[in-house]
């Protein structure tokens, strides 16, 4: 930090905190002011590339046992070709009896209905049907009264006039 002087006039109060100022000020001047940042060296030279890091082709193996699951790893080959080998164990579950079957779960929501599929063959024509083959009618004075239905199996079927009372 540079030194700021201070301005004295006659009749001034000399203090010591005036006085530890200047001798600060004397002593920063003794050692001098930082200078300007020198010139940047020259570099080094490269060494040596180290060996490259890498790894083999890693391996493993499941047994058919059943028991507690495990894995065994292990590592062979130079630091520059590393190999790992994992052999894991009794990963297979415990057969269970024949007759154990688990309970039969809910059933899920029924589905999305799907797209219609194509017209299936046309399928034997029916039994014939009832049909009329004869009308008797019975009439009064002109007017119809009754009448029957007969059918084609000769069965008949009485017919029954109403008249309202506008047509009467």
């Amino acid at each position: 930090m540079a030194y700021t002087p201070t301005t004295w006039t006659d009749g001034d109060l000399i203090t010591a905190e005036k006085m530890n100022k200047l001798e600060q000020g004397v002593q920063n001047e003794q050692v001098g002011p930082q200078g300007p940042a020198g010139a940047t060296g020259a570099t080094g030279a490269t060494g040596p590339a180290g060996a490259a890091a890498g790894f083999g082709t890693p391996t493993a193996t499941v047994d058919a046992n059943t028991g507690t699951p495990s894995v065994t790893v292990s590592a062979s080959g130079p630091d520059t070709a590393k190999v790992f080998s994992f052999a894991f164990k009794n990963l297979k579950g415990a057969k269970g009896d024949k007759g154990d079957k688990g309970d039969t779960g809910a059933q899920g929501p029924a589905g999305p209905k799907g797209d219609q599929g194509e017209t299936g063959a046309q399928g034997k024509a029916g039994a014939d049907g009832k049909y009329v083959t004869a009308i008797a009618l019975t009439t009064t004075g002109g007017a119809v009264t009754g009448g029957t239905a007969t059918f084609n199996d000769e069965s008949t079927l009485p017919i029954t006039v109403t008249t309202s009372e506008g047509d009467a």
